[in-house]
């Protein structure tokens, strides 16, 4: 029979065994529950999901706009536009130089043409300039020299236009401005949207002057002459139609010193639609802006935000 003790020392036993399996069973209920508040003050319980680690959404091409700086100039040779993305780094930046064709001034052609958004669409690091040309054969060329050009758009910013690499680029009958050029050393690029009208002669001994000049042709309106062209240039990369959207530029495109694209797009669709122009633009840059993977492509909707709104430069 046990002894007092012995009943004692085997009921606190039973106690602690008792007290420990009561605890277990009290654990989830004591487990602390995170709380926050929402945006009306209310305490809510926080949702464990992977809210926090999911990617932004994808930029829009207003908002790439709206990011970047423009600036429209009033010169002697009439107004000059200036367009620098968001991002900007003039130390490793090109310079790129649109000039417009017939049937439209470079304000129209800003505007009509979305020329902002095309270039934000290309999503390369350099510097846009849009300058005069002329509108009709019986209006003279507004810039005789890239060189004055370069540095009335540098005094009007106050500030270095990048000079290691600059590309011309021009559509239809902006050639007559872009020969005038063809001497000044400081061109790298050009690229002649439909803009081969005759003088193919000069475009070959250009291209033959350097092993470091490049040129891209578009044909459309011009295959009479960009045929004849490129069928001097042996080592010509050529494209018998424009990419889809979804391919884009292969890049053995991007890599040729010559290229020659046999357009089926339509002679103003290359510089108003929104494809053929961002296009060309990204084979240009071995510098993408972060937001390269954007959709080529303006819908008849497409606006640009009021903060691009044409104005002077800064004092």
């Amino acid at each position: 029979m046990p002894t007092p003790c012995g009943l004692r020392r085997h009921a606190a036993s039973l106690y602690i065994l008792l007290h420990v399996a009561a605890c277990k069973d009290k654990v989830p209920d004591r487990a602390p529950r995170l709380r926050h508040l929402n945006g009306d003050g209310e305490q809510t319980a926080t949702a464990f999901s992977a809210t926090s680690h999911e990617p932004p959404p994808p930029v829009t091409l207003s908002e790439l706009v709206a990011r970047g700086q423009h600036w429209r100039l009033e010169t002697k040779h009439g107004p000059v536009h200036v367009w620098a993305p968001g991002g900007y780094d003039p130390n490793r930046a090109e310079t790129i130089v649109y000039v417009h064709g017939y049937y439209v001034h470079v304000d129209d052609a800003w505007t009509n043409y979305h020329l902002a958004t095309q270039f934000a669409s290309s999503a390369i690091n350099a510097l846009f300039i849009a300058p005069e040309g002329p509108a009709g054969p019986a209006e003279k060329v507004s810039w005789d020299s890239l060189d004055e050009l370069l540095d009335t758009v540098q005094a009007g910013l106050n500030a270095e236009v990048p000079r290691k690499r600059v590309v011309t680029i021009g559509h239809s009958a902006a050639f007559r401005t872009l020969l005038g050029w063809l001497d000044e050393p400081v061109i790298d690029t050009v690229v002649l949207v439909d803009a081969a009208y005759g003088e193919i002669d000069q475009y070959k001994k250009w291209i033959d002057a350097s092993d470091q000049h490049r040129l891209i042709d578009i044909g459309d309106d011009t295959r009479e002459w960009t045929d004849q062209l490129h069928a001097q240039i042996p080592d010509t990369y050529v494209l018998d139609e424009f990419p889809s959207v979804e391919d884009g530029l292969p890049r053995e495109a991007a890599r040729a010193r010559v290229v020659y694209i046999k357009s089926n797009l339509g002679h103003f669709p290359l510089v108003t639609g929104g494809v053929a122009l961002p296009m060309v633009l990204r084979a240009l840059s071995s510098e993408p802006l972060p937001d390269d993977a954007l959709p080529l492509g303006l819908t008849p909707t497409t606006e640009e935000p009021d903060t691009i709104a044409s104005t002077e430069p800064d004092e």
